[in-house]
């Protein structure tokens, strides 16, 4: 069994268009109706005919409907069916709407069978007789007078007669009327349900929905599923079937068959065609020679169409048949070409447009870059045998220039987007750093921080989409570094000086224990200098103050030490010249509490001799007059003692304790 054709797009459909341009010819040559207009479509393997036209309704609907199908037989003698669904066919299922121009449904409709068989008897009524006869006999073949004569009757259809408004006149049933009366305005037949709800636009044939020309949910024609006859068969069973009526019947299908053949493009005779379609290929040829703009390139592909139109109809039978079908391929072989450079240039203009007034979003240059490759696509298709290889090379190495750039550009914001970002991210951890710094480190490392942030908002590049937005980040962040350089800076001063403090504190303990009190009195000043220099409000500044709170009363120490020990020395060199004046020696000592002074047996008993206690208010005296030296020795005794602020206790030779100066009480004591 023979498949229902599939429905294929009208776009698709050249013979479509031809037989549509046909009809429109052959109306305005020979009008049928006033203002009428035939559109042509496909749906399901059924050719949909919609005849507009303007108001009043038609009066005579079957002599109308006889003259148009008359018509459609017509033009199918003279259009091609190739690439169509109905190529190879000899019977085609037709429904044919009345409608009028401004009106959203049809008020009439007519279905019937095109048969190639009977393109004779319609197109050569010379032989009525013949033809009758064969309609007669045939119980598939549509009777137009019968239907018109029964439409005459018949009252208007009924809701059940519009139940199916779709059914054919087949070869195994009697066809129902489908054409009403035409004088009375209730014999017009309203549409099916499904034309009332999806009317389509009369002005505009391009908008009409499939949908309008029937259900699609309705059975196969019948006849249909069996196999289709190629032409020879039909003859000879249209023989078979017709041999009653004789052989006159036969030779006048015959002769009418033959005279269709006759009249299909380049059969009898020159074939001109071809000169037509190879001087409109060589129009299409030039145009596209040399660096053809737009216009140029619709003018070439206008021209190429017109060469195909000029082949396209010439029959099979035909002698220049071969040499057209080497032409159609190489001249829809070049209108690809063509189609293809002007696909790729309009996706070039989108491209383009959309690439106005950048930056733009990471999504919208992803989209350009794709449009550009596309444009390249189409390009890529243009074969090196066309004319307009050339330009098209020329145009693809533009377009893989810009696809190149937009390329860059869609790198160039993801990377500033990725560095936006992780800049954004330092920032939050350099703000961080910078609230719990708690030591020196931790200052330097909010410094790294904010200066490895700013880096990376300074490889935006100036014209992606974040530019401005990162140099006002920048900004901010700038002012953040200068303050945590400057706390970094003065966190480090007040380190060093802490460090040095103390490095030179304990350099001055060392020397006190040696007794190096002029070293000692040297670094404890240093480490005072260090402690004072630490800066206010840094980690380190309360404990720079703890130390001076120690350093400077271990300075004052040291250096009243000092003192003493330089008025000691003084004082050893003297009682050493006083001692050897008297005749024996002496030593000066320093102890913990007091300095000894060791002096000759014969000094010591008469100091011990002369020294009285001290009265009440501190004074003493002496019993006897002292030598000169003595007296001397006294004198620089309670000066050593003033001095240093600590008691001089005086022994003898034996190591007997003689007195002991007391600058508290400003005399001597015997204990």
């Amino acid at each position: 069994m023979v498949s229902i054709p599939i429905s294929i797009p009208v776009s698709g459909l050249t013979s479509l268009a031809s037989l549509n341009q046909a009809l429109a010819l052959h109306l305005r040559q020979s009008p049928l109706h006033p203002g009428l207009t035939v559109i042509g479509q496909e749906h399901q393997g059924r050719l949909l005919l919609l005849a507009q036209h303007r108001a009043p309704v038609a009066q005579d609907l079957a002599a109308l409907f006889k003259a148009l199908e008359r018509l459609l037989y017509t033009v199918l003698s003279t259009v091609p069916l190739e690439d169509s669904p109905w190529e190879g066919q000899v019977a085609i299922p037709v429904r044919l709407y009345l409608k009028l121009k401004g009106e959203d449904r049809p008020y009439a409709m007519h279905t019937f069978t095109w048969r190639l068989a009977e393109t004779a008897a319609i197109l050569f009524p010379t032989a009525p007789e013949s033809a009758e006869i064969e309609t007669a006999d045939r119980p598939d073949a549509p009777d137009l007078d019968s239907q018109d004569s029964q439409d005459s009757q018949d009252p208007p259809a009924t809701q059940a007669d519009q139940a199916s408004p779709g059914a054919e006149v087949g070869p195994d049933s009697p066809a129902p009327p489908t054409v009403p009366p035409a004088p009375s305005e209730a014999s017009v037949e309203p549409p099916p349900p499904d034309l009332a709800e999806e009317a389509p636009d009369p002005d505009d044939p391009d908008s009409l929905a499939l949908a309008l020309w029937g259900d699609p949910r309705e059975a196969p024609p019948p006849g249909m599923d069996a196999p289709r006859p190629k032409l020879l068969d039909t003859l000879s069973q249209g023989l078979r079937d017709y041999w009653s009526y004789g052989v006159v019947g036969a030779m006048v299908v015959t002769s009418g068959l033959f005279a269709l053949a006759l009249t299909r493009p380049c059969v009898v005779g020159r074939c001109d065609r071809l000169a037509q379609a190879q001087a409109h290929y060589n129009q299409a040829q030039e145009t596209l020679s040399f660096s053809p703009s737009t216009t140029d390139l619709e003018a070439a592909q206008v021209s190429l169409q017109q060469a195909i139109d000029r082949l396209a109809p010439i029959p099979s039978w035909s002698g220049a048949y071969d040499a057209a079908q080497v032409d159609l391929q190489r001249y829809r072989q070049e209108g690809r070409a063509v189609q293809a450079i002007l696909r790729a240039q309009a996706i070039a203009a989108r491209a383009a447009d959309l690439s106005q007034n950048p930056p733009h979003t990471v999504e919208r240059w992803v989209t350009i870059h794709q449009l550009w490759r596309q444009a390249i696509d189409q390009l890529e298709t243009v074969p090196d045998t066309s004319p307009a290889f050339d330009y098209a090379q020329k145009k693809r190495s533009e377009y893989r220039a810009n696809h190149s750039a937009i390329g860059r550009r869609v790198v160039a914001e993801e990377e500033s987007e990725a560095n936006f970002n992780t800049a954004l991210q330092t920032g939050l951890l350099a703000q961080q750093r910078m609230e719990t710094a708690n030591s020196l480190a931790g200052w330097q490392l909010a410094v790294k921080e904010w200066q490895a942030a700013i880096k990376g908002l300074s490889l935006i590049p100036r014209g992606t989409l974040i530019y401005e937005q990162a140099q006002a980040q920048m900004r901010d962040y700038q002012q953040h570094l200068h303050r945590a350089t400057n706390q970094s800076h003065l966190e480090t001063v007040g380190t060093h000086n802490y460090d040095q403090a103390m490095r030179a504190a304990r350099t001055a303990s060392a020397y006190e224990a040696q007794g190096q009190w002029s070293l000692a009195v040297s670094h404890w000043q240093r480490a005072v200098a260090s402690a004072q220099q630490i800066p206010p409000e840094t980690l380190l500044s309360d404990a720079g103050a703890l130390l001076l709170e120690t350093y400077e009363p271990a300075l004052r120490n040291a250096q009243n030490r000092l003192q003493g020990a330089v008025a000691i020395q003084s004082l050893t060199t003297t009682l050493g010249t006083l001692c050897s004046e008297v005749g024996g020696s002496c030593t000066v000592r320093e102890e913990p509490n007091q300095v000894r002074i060791t002096l000759a047996t014969p000094a010591a008993n008469a100091l011990r001799q002369a020294i009285t206690p001290p009265a009440a208010n501190g004074t003493f005296g002496f019993t006897q007059t002292l030598t000169p030296q003595t007296q001397s020795l006294i004198e620089q005794v309670t000066t050593l003692s003033h001095q240093i602020n600590r008691p001089v206790a005086i022994y003898d030779g034996q190591g007997s304790f003689v007195a002991r100066y007391r600058p508290d009480v400003g005399g001597f004591v015997r204990n």
